[in-house]
């Protein structure tokens, strides 16, 4: 969740979203084989949620790198100084 939310390597995270609720939900939820008419409700809304939440992770997939709003992550730049210090 925090690469998403940083927007570290956001691909990746979202994958991996992917993969929890792909595999996760029709565990965790499985509405069709629910016997009680509540619990198949509640299941099937669960499921539901679920799907959309897979849906908004590949969504964000699509989105180009970097994205507008990501935390930068670059390698510290030296200054003149510094490189001063190094030539020494």
């Amino acid at each position: 969740m925090k690469s998403k939310l940083l927007g570290i390597k956001p691909k990746l995270g979202a994958a991996t979203v992917i993969g929890f609720l792909a595999g996760v939900s029709p565990v965790m939820h499985d509405f069709w084989s629910a016997q009680d008419p509540n619990q198949r409700m509640n299941d099937m809304i669960n499921f539901g949620k679920n799907l959309a939440l897979l849906g908004g992770a590949l969504a964000l997939m699509g989105v180009e790198e970097p994205w507008p709003a990501s935390v930068p992550v670059t390698q510290p730049q030296f200054t003149h100084i510094d490189e001063e210090v190094r030539a020494a």
